[in-house]
């Protein structure tokens, strides 16, 4: 999975315009991704999908499938009979992600069942991570560039965006953006000119973004301090990250929110 912020972020946000420390910011980048992911309790990228099972005797409140764990889009959902019932859902909460729970619509003629075994009946699959979502208007591909229409205002240059639901597969996939008008998004993609109309866009929060880059950044500047062991990220033999056991004020108060205390 790629971290969070990008390397040429980083370089621009230290004012770097050499390539000699180009592995060791990777590095700080990927053990800043870790180490958000590890502070918060959850990831905030899923590149592909991912089947996750539950049981219909334990796992069900209020006629509502509660789910374990952060979903940002729900691609299929089998229930325990092994009917497939992904349009006859919804999800909550309803206008923003990550969704919590499922439910079954109203008008639809299923419930939640199971034909032997209740453990594991129940497959959910999707994009396990949380995420911010965005719906596709339209979108073209001409001269392999692709605009999107989507208000997307808080996605910037070089950020990684996941594209899923368009009918036309050869859109989906997983990209790095270009351009963003307010009102259009763009990337490159090497195929031939096309149209469509709606599709999701998935993208990792502007908060999550900024806390990798600053805390990559934070701890590029710490290497070489004078500091105690503790209170400075120290670079293995094996070239992994040990972390210090506190975070910079700023980086911890833009990742309160996203924490979750309960797993």
């Amino acid at each position: 999975m790629p971290s969070y912020s990008t390397l040429s972020d980083l370089k621009t946000y230290l004012n770097i315009a050499t390539s000699t420390d180009d592995t060791l910011l990777q590095v700080m980048l990927d053990a800043a991704t870790n180490r958000i992911d590890s502070r918060c309790g959850r990831v905030f990228q899923a590149a592909s999908d991912e089947a996750r099972y539950f049981d219909p005797s334990r796992d069900i409140l209020n006629g509502e499938l509660w789910l374990d764990d952060d979903l940002s889009y729900l691609t299929s959902i089998v229930n325990g009979d092994a009917v497939t019932i992904t349009s006859s859902v919804y999800t909550n909460p309803r206008n923003f992600t990550p969704y919590y729970s499922i439910g079954i619509k109203q008008s639809e003629p299923y419930s939640w069942t199971y034909t032997d075994d209740p453990q594991n009946a129940i497959a959910v699959t999707g994009r396990w991570a949380y995420m911010e979502r965005k719906t596709i208007t339209a979108i073209a591909r001409s001269t392999n560039v692709v605009t999107a229409t989507v208000v997307a205002p808080k996605l910037s240059v070089g950020m990684s965006v996941f594209v899923l639901g368009v009918a036309d597969s050869t859109f989906n996939g997983t990209f790095t953006v270009t351009a963003n008008t307010g009102s259009s998004v763009s990337w490159a993609q090497t195929a031939g000119d096309d149209t469509d109309t709606t599709g999701v866009l998935l993208f990792t929060p502007t908060d999550i973004v900024t806390a990798c880059r600053r805390l990559a950044a934070w701890m590029y500047r710490q290497k070489d301090t004078q500091q105690g062991d503790a209170d400075r990220p120290l670079l293995a033999g094996d070239g992994t990250v040990i972390m210090p056991t506190t975070l910079p004020m700023d980086v911890e108060k833009m990742l309160l929110p996203y924490t979750r205390f309960i797993r």
